[in-house]
């Protein structure tokens, strides 16, 4: 495996490798985690690293919506006489589960990454190389 410099100047297997955990962990705790990966997406020149970028981006991006828009009909809903115990408590599981998704997305992701340099998700993947074949 011949890894190249980019234009970051980190290595190319450690810089789509790194994509990632930044995402995901931006991912947890801010809504806009698409935003490191669009930054690295524009500024890189590598097709292989701005491909991760772009998967990473809409990968962890999305589910940190989902995410925020859980927690946040979970903090309006979860006031309300009589349901709102039982629909806190619902909307408090689906942002638990969201956010162990979104770790174990981070783990699987940056090991098949490290060790397969062209690694897809078999639907996202494919729906972004459809998507945004054109701009790569």
């Amino acid at each position: 495996m011949s890894s190249s410099t980019t234009t970051l100047g980190l290595d190319e297997r450690v810089e789509r490798t790194l994509l990632y955990p930044i995402s995901a962990v931006a991912g947890l705790f801010w809504p806009l985690a698409w935003l490191p990966a669009l930054i690295v997406y524009f500024i890189e020149k590598n097709r292989n690293v701005r491909s991760h970028a772009l998967q990473s981006g809409v990968l962890f991006g999305g589910l940190s919506i989902v995410l925020a828009i859980v927690g946040l009909l979970k903090w309006i809903l979860g006031g309300l006489p009589l349901i709102g115990f039982f629909v806190g408590g619902a909307l408090g599981f689906v942002g638990l589960i969201l956010f162990w998704l979104i770790i174990v997305l981070a783990l699987w992701m940056t090991l098949m990454v490290w060790f397969r340099p062209n690694y897809r998700l078999p639907f996202v993947g494919r729906w972004i190389d459809n998507m945004f074949s054109r701009w790569q």
